[in-house]
């Protein structure tokens, strides 16, 4: 929120689309609508429930002028708001989707595993670096991802 922000500060910026790589065309961004997820050890009952609450969280006739600011919506007939209008130029430039399966978990669990030494200065930051990228590379070999 812009609560507590100087009225002379908020006049002197706005939400833009992203720069480019390079000063060239590629977006230097990513998109992280790959859709919805659900736990695959859940009952079929969880499992509706789930479905039947994100679609429920989607529904057109939730948006009005309190809800849509809140997020970018992917809902029909949703209008960019002016916090949206980075996202929608993103979407225009045709930046690459987060590239979440199948490689991500692995980076996730790797940074989640490595980064704690680091984050309780146990380590400096190439060392935590160097620890990511083994257990990355080890969890990718092992998926047979990477020789």
């Amino acid at each position: 929120t812009t609560e507590g922000v100087l009225d002379e500060v908020k006049a002197g910026h706005a939400i833009a689309g992203p720069m480019t790589v390079g000063g060239g065309s590629t977006p230097a961004s990513t998109l992280w609508w790959d859709g919805w997820t659900g736990g695959k050890s859940v009952s079929d009952a969880e499992a509706e429930a789930t479905f039947i609450a994100m679609k429920n969280g989607i529904r057109p006739d939730m948006l009005n002028d309190e809800t849509s600011p809140l997020a970018v919506w992917l809902i029909e007939g949703y209008q960019p708001t002016d916090a949206a209008q980075g996202v929608f130029a993103a979407a225009q430039m045709g930046t690459t989707p987060y590239p979440m399966l199948p490689y991500m978990g692995l980076l996730h669990s790797a940074l989640g595993n490595e980064l704690s030494d680091f984050m309780q200065g146990k380590e400096s930051a190439e060392q935590a670096l160097a620890d990511v990228e083994a257990a990355y590379r080890a969890a990718a070999i092992e998926k047979g991802f990477l020789q």
